[in-house]
């Protein structure tokens, strides 16, 4: 089954410039998650250059017995990332991101573990080539590593509190219409971390992605609307989906002259 799963994963990444879209986080061991995320993107540089965006996004998830999406407050994202187009088809970019996540316990009535949750503060760079081929169809592959600290309420260290994952994402996009407004958007993201608790793991896969959206934008609005599913693939030998619902709205430009 994993060898199944990987080899439809590979197969999305290296057959697939393609819009940018806010990932959901993954939310643990759940059923289904929603997420809605309202993002600022404005064009810094000459030619698109640098980019800056920010953006606040919450979920929120099912327990094990049942599949609201909408039951249980999960998450809150605070994120700002600034990107840089430093050749044609080459773009660098880092990012700095502070959580606040609710992990509930496995059995009834679901508590918090921690009645007052857990932070992380997240530092990340991603390298990306970016490519367009023929009319409708762009595509891109990326790298993204990161450091993720981990704190409890007191922002005393959690045990667990430090993890270093890398990314590899690939991302199809399929223009609908000639002014590009209309997008149909695939990824495929596999995650690979060491986690510190007294002594270091070693580096193992964890989890995949696959996401869907159709993406419109409005350009006299200056918005972006993204509406998605996100299939978190967790575990290895035994594999668990987790389906989550996806919403995005994204301000570009909004200083723009």
């Amino acid at each position: 089954m994993l060898r199944t799963s990987m080899a439809i994963i590979l197969t999305l990444m290296f057959n697939s410039k393609c819009p940018a879209q806010i990932s959901p986080p993954g939310l643990g061991e759940t059923n289904s998650a929603s997420w809605l995320a309202i993002g600022l993107e404005q064009d810094l540089g000459k030619e698109n250059s640098i980019t800056s965006t920010t953006y606040f996004g919450l979920g929120r998830m099912s327990t094990p017995e049942n599949h609201n999406l909408f039951n249980k407050q999960a998450i809150y994202v605070l994120n700002e990332e600034l990107a840089f187009r430093f050749k044609k088809k080459w773009k660098y970019a880092f990012a700095f991101s502070y959580r606040w996540q609710n992990n509930y316990q496995s059995t009834p009535p679901y508590a918090r573990d921690n009645p007052n949750g857990r932070q992380e503060i997240r530092l990340s760079s991603r390298l990306t080539y970016l490519n367009h081929k023929h009319t409708y169809i762009d595509y891109s592959f990326s790298f993204r590593p990161e450091l993720r600290f981990f704190y409890n309420p007191d922002f005393m260290p959690a045990p667990k509190d430090m993890q270093i994952r890398s990314r590899f994402r690939g991302k199809l996009a399929f223009n609908l219409n000639s002014l590009e407004t209309h997008r149909l958007i695939t990824t495929a993201e596999l995650f690979f971390s060491t986690t510190r608790n007294t002594h270091w793991s070693r580096i193992d896969y964890q989890e995949a992605r696959l996401c869907f959206y159709y993406a419109v934008t409005l350009p006299k609005q200056k918005l972006e609307l993204h509406l998605g599913y996100m299939n978190n693939l967790r575990g290895k030998s035994i594999i668990n989906g987790v389906n989550h619902l996806v919403i995005n709205i994204i301000l570009k430009n909004p200083f723009e002259k």
